[in-house]
């Protein structure tokens, strides 16, 4: 009993003080898409940070909106639970006590927006190999985030780009720019992380004859 209560008064040392008591916080309504706000960082998980902004629910930072530049592999590499955040709302559900977050400048905020995400592909309807037709949305030292019409953008590396193999040792940004048109393939689905792997050559496995630029 002793060591469970020791346990639990670790457990308890480590958790973030919230700001707000429950009473105090403003309804998830009350927050419109694009608007600016401090938090605290509550919590790390594999695919995000949740961060506390004084509503109802704590708002989820996706990896991928983590920064405008570089390819984020985990929050740990930016956030540590307690941090005080400037974050923007990107879109909020209150019949469904979601929010989304995001720390990118609000002019990539605006190109990125959803208009449906009810209409979008779920994660679970996507398999490796499936084929699709994508917009680079954003551009980072690591390769693109693509928008493919999925409850996430897909991620393709600068090296599984046609044109890698023309323009070694460029930056992807030479040869990969936001609003080009690419067929992909997907590589990696992780329902976990909310993750697509993309790859804009065809892969050597699939019937029919390879891609030619």
């Amino acid at each position: 009993m002793y060591m469970k209560q020791k346990k639990k008064e670790r457990k308890d040392d480590g958790r973030v003080q919230r700001p707000l008591s429950f009473q105090d916080r403003t309804p998830l309504a009350a927050l419109i898409p694009g608007m600016e706000t401090s938090g605290i960082v509550i919590s790390l998980t594999a695919y995000g940070a949740y961060v506390d902004v004084g509503t109802e629910c704590d708002g989820l930072l996706h990896v991928s909106q983590l920064s405008n530049t570089f390819f984020v592999e985990h929050p740990r590499q930016m956030l540590t639970p307690g941090d005080e955040v400037m974050v923007r709302v990107r879109s909020t559900f209150p019949e469904r006590k979601k929010l989304h977050l995001t720390m990118l400048p609000l002019e990539v905020l605006e190109a990125e927006q959803e208009d449906d995400v009810d209409d979008r592909i779920p994660l679970l309807e996507i398999q490796s190999d499936d084929e699709l037709w994508g917009e680079l949305k954003r551009v980072t030292d690591y390769g693109a985030y693509v928008e493919v019409g999925a409850e996430v953008s897909g991620f393709l590396h600068f090296m599984d780009h046609p044109a890698f193999g023309w323009s070694q040792g460029s930056h992807p940004s030479e040869f990969m720019t936001v609003g080009d048109r690419v067929r992909v393939w997907v590589m990696d689905v992780d329902n976990e992380q909310r993750r697509v792997k993309l790859t804009a050559n065809r892969p050597t496995h699939l019937p029919g004859p390879r891609r030619e630029l």
